[in-house]
């Protein structure tokens, strides 16, 4: 009889596998077993079920292949004429670990568990061909293994490099970018700018208690209405070109003149809304606009203020994106169930979603530097020198991770991107919420949701996603072992 058309080591794996074609001195098959026809495609024994039977191949071909609990197919090995399989099965009494299908018309000599028993005890030279080709399984399924852990850790190695890539894409895009765009931002905000007069906190209350000092508030409507100098007048320095002509006429009914000194506070850690609003009044011509050279945060302690109840403000429809961030919730009820969670089908699904609502986020921000820095600024954890910076990588670092999960280019090292991003806006959010800062989100623009607890759970949400990304996506991958497509089949 012929050689097995496609020997392989996979036989061990699965508990029955192809073996070396008997001859006339082992058995003769003819005079046992019963002659059975399988067409193409038909299963002709099913993983799980109990060893009945011991198979010899007649005529045509079959398929030996292994299906995980997550519908994966792995094909294992093809046996053509002469090649047996069953054996193993038999032997150990377990049930079947793979199953076998006709990969064209084929004729089969089926031998039941007992007749096989009296052949391994009439025939000698079959319990040791059987015994010889189990060790050899035993060797060579040891080396397969071997190279598919070497394989999968290759796939799942994480270098500085990857790393590298998408932050390296990142800052290089946004350079460019920025570079040729109408709304260009300096990197560092101020750096080579005209010098701001300065005053101390005891000289700029000094004037104020002699009624001889114009005091603007130069924060956000929300951060005014929430605690602001008594008699300040709230100018926002990011309408400052729309709100100019308004403000102008409040100066002249109260004859401040361009000489007349004007005191701009509004200073946080990141010291963006008096020194912005500081220097367009001095470009249109206001001489003596003064700002605090030190504790500029500590105006609230040296003059006196009004409080009022803090007003959240109005929520903004963040369009398909706000509508999908509502679907991660619902993860969690999947990882709860552990074939799902552990499924690379998910992992698929997860990074699609996580790229669309990332890229439409960042589309908004890269269009609008400006109005993105300014939301940083809300949050009042930036330090002034890194706002612009923040600003302008951030977004593209959103977008380069997005098209990375999407695309399924070093989806682990993006997903890790999209992770960090997501524990520092929840870290945002939670200080904004227990701060009781009144501002949105800033996810799209000037636009977005009001910061609360269902906005954190929903970036814990997604934070989850990546997690499930980082441990089980295995789908349509380009990474450092290579490109993977594993739909059906391994």
């Amino acid at each position: 009889m012929a050689q097995s058309e496609k020997p392989t080591n996979s036989s061990q794996a699965q508990g029955q596998g192809p073996s070396p074609p008997l001859g006339p001195k082992d058995l003769i098959i003819a005079e046992i077993g019963i002659e059975k026809s399988f067409p193409k495609g038909s299963i002709i024994v099913r993983q799980g079920d109990s060893p009945e039977s011991f198979y010899v191949v007649r005529k045509g071909k079959v398929k030996v292949f292994r299906l995980s609990e997550e519908g994966i197919r792995t094909d294992l090995t093809e046996l053509g004429e002469g090649a047996y399989f069953g054996e193993l099965a038999i032997v150990t009494g377990q049930p079947r670990t793979a199953s076998v299908e006709a990969g064209e018309d084929t004729v089969l000599t089926e031998i039941s568990r007992e007749e096989f028993d009296i052949l391994l005890d009439d025939n000698p030279p079959l319990a040791r061909q059987i015994i010889k080709q189990l060790t050899q399984w035993l060797v060579e399924g040891d080396k397969r293994l071997e190279k598919q852990v070497v394989h999968q850790v290759k796939i799942r190695e994480i270098s500085w490099f990857d790393f590298a890539l998408i932050a390296g894409l990142s800052v290089i895009f946004a350079l460019v970018f920025n570079l040729y765009n109408d709304n260009a931002l300096p990197l560092i905000q101020g750096l080579g700018g005209e010098p701001v007069k300065v005053i101390s906190l005891d000289e700029a209350r000094k004037l104020y208690n002699e009624q001889k000092l114009m005091v603007i508030d130069a924060r956000k409507e929300g951060f005014s209405r929430l605690e602001h100098i008594k008699g300040a007048e709230n100018f926002q320095a990011v309408f400052f070109d729309l709100m100019f002509p308004m403000f102008q006429f409040k100066l002249e009914q109260k004859q401040v003149t361009k000489d007349s000194p004007i005191f701009v506070y509004g200073g946080t850690m990141s010291r963006r809304f008096d020194l912005d609003l500081a220097r367009d009044l001095m470009a249109k011509g206001y001489e003596n606009v003064m700002v605090l050279g030190s504790d500029y945060d500590a105006w609230n302690k040296a003059f006196p203020v009004v409080k009022q109840p803090a007003k959240a403000p109005a929520a903004m429809h963040l369009g398909l994106a706000g509508l999908l961030e509502w679907i991660p919730l619902s993860i969690f009820l999947f990882m709860l169930i552990p074939s799902v969670r552990r499924s690379p089908y998910l992992s698929m699904f997860c990074r699609i979603l996580l790229g669309v609502i990332f890229i439409q986020f960042a589309l908004s921000k890269i269009l609008r530097p400006a109005v993105f820095a300014m939301n940083v600024v809300d949050y009042q954890l930036m330090p002034s020198w890194g706002v612009n910076l923040w600003a302008l990588a951030l977004p593209w670092a959103e977008l380069v991770a997005g098209l990375f999960l999407i695309l399924g280019i070093r989806t682990r090292t993006a997903a890790i991107f999209i992770g960090g991003m997501n524990v520092m806006f929840i870290v945002g959010l939670v200080n904004a919420i227990l701060q009781g800062y009144p501002i949105n989100c800033g996810c799209v623009g000037e636009t977005g949701e009001p910061v609360n607890w269902w906005k954190v759970l929903k970036n814990v949400a997604m934070l989850l996603m990546t997690v499930q990304i980082f441990f089980y996506d295995r789908l349509f991958v380009l990474d450092r072992g290579g490109f993977v497509w594993r739909e059906t089949k391994i």
